[in-house]
């Protein structure tokens, strides 16, 4: 079979699958309470992914640490300029990191060995330990350029869950948890001049990579495409993590199962190892009353996506399989693809 698929957003996806005018879709977040959707449909949580904090600072080569309020603060406008006193405390001081315990397997068929992290029966990363390392950062007075998606997004979502969670007196606007449109999430008016709009993950990366001071959000593919940096974060449990696929791993482990193959994380988690902006990348498709050829063909690629393709691909392009109990959650969901 032949699989076409055109990338336009979240939200289009959503919207066609609920047009009829699509065999499937893909979308980063659940369909929202008021948004229209299909009559009998299934999500799958086939690969999971973090957000990462993507920036340009020149002369900076380290990585920045940033605490969730610290985000919040930059992304509502309250904070202007890289040299604040409050960016400057998170990387001016001990912080702690953990290091995931590894083993070394052998491919049966071709030898080769490969060093991989060990996980327990969920899927969840194994902290061996923390290290504590002592940072002294030197930041720079340039003004801030915050990048935004423009249109309905599902990272927006996730970003906008994340921020209002972790500073809810900052992104105090009622209803801007999970809200998929930054400037209806947004606590007040948007600064101008300061703040730009960017339709995509692609154009949020490019209007980054264009200015020196900027900062935005997407998935770590766009930041090492155009070799911009990205932020370690602190966590629930105080240490400061990358998006990293093992940080994402081990957030997500922190879960509840919802209806139709939904998953609600805990994005106040205090797991050790975790990356706290994570999500997952939904597949939408038909649970009945479809083309029975093409709902086989549906059911066959997001099998494809879930195990083989998730397995080759995922780490590389910075995103993290599911494994364990989401796997069985997202397997239960293909199944029920008729």
């Amino acid at each position: 079979n032949i699989v076409n698929y055109a990338g336009g957003g979240s939200g289009a996806g959503r919207s066609a699958l609920t047009a009829g005018t699509v065999d499937f879709a893909f979308s980063d977040a659940a369909y929202g309470k008021t948004e229209a959707k299909p009559n009998d449909f299934n999500y799958v949580p086939n690969v999971a992914f973090p957000l990462a904090i993507i920036y340009k600072l020149d002369g900076v080569k380290d990585p920045i640490n940033m605490s969730g309020e610290t985000v919040a603060n930059i992304f509502a406008g309250k904070i202007t300029k890289w040299n604040d006193p409050a960016i400057v405390a998170d990387n001016n001081k001990t912080i702690e990191t953990p290091v995931f315990k590894t083993q070394v397997v052998t491919d049966k068929k071709t030898k080769k060995k490969t060093t991989v992290t060990v996980k327990d029966k969920n899927g969840k990363p194994i902290v061996a330990s923390i290290k504590k390392t002592t940072v002294a950062i030197t930041l720079p007075n340039v003004a801030i350029t915050v990048w935004y998606r423009s249109d309905k997004s599902g990272s927006t979502g996730v970003f906008t869950n994340y921020i209002s969670s972790v500073a809810p007196t900052v992104w105090s606007k009622p209803g801007s948890a999970g809200n998929q449109t930054f400037t209806s999430a947004f606590p007040g008016d948007i600064p101008a001049g300061t703040f730009q709009g960017a339709s995509g993950s692609d154009g949020v990366a490019n209007g980054i990579a264009t200015k020196d001071g900027s900062i935005g959000y997407g998935e770590t593919s766009y930041a090492t495409e155009r070799k911009l940096n990205v932020a370690n974060i602190k966590n629930g449990a105080g240490e400061y993590v990358g998006p990293t696929a093992d940080g994402t791993a081990a957030f997500l482990n922190d879960f509840a199962p919802g209806a139709k193959g939904t998953v609600t994380v805990n994005v106040l988690s205090k797991a050790s190892g975790a990356y706290p902006i994570a999500s997952f990348s939904y597949g939408l498709a038909y649970a009945a009353g479809k083309d029975a050829e093409k709902q086989k063909a549906v059911k066959e690629f997001m099998s494809f996506v879930l195990g083989d393709c998730a397995a080759k691909y995922a780490v590389s392009k910075g995103y993290s399989p599911v494994t364990g109990r989401l796997a069985d959650i997202a397997k239960a969901s293909i199944n029920d693809i008729g």
